[in-house]
């Protein structure tokens, strides 16, 4: 894995906060051309440091409540504790 310099940590920085920038945007910010912007992109998602792009939704004004992901650790595993 390649170590991150400033301008990898200001890329990160910047695509967090707003996914849908173009390249051309993002170099402008970072005072670089699009050429090596587009390569530290591709690179921080190649060494899985940038997993993913994703919308955030306000859950109220799509008609949803709050989601909850929980993980339960059980020191038993019978059917009975589970129905409980």
């Amino acid at each position: 894995m390649h170590d991150l310099d400033s301008i990898d940590l200001k890329l990160l920085e910047i695509l967090q906060n707003n996914g849908k920038l173009t390249t051309k945007e993002i170099a402008q910010k970072v005072h670089l051309s699009p050429t090596p912007v587009y390569e530290r992109i591709r690179r921080l998602e190649k060494e899985g440091i940038i997993k993913k792009y994703v919308a955030i939704v306000e859950a109220e004004k799509v008609g949803k409540s709050l989601t909850v992901f929980c993980n339960v650790t059980l020191k038993e595993h019978t059917k009975e504790i589970g129905n409980q």
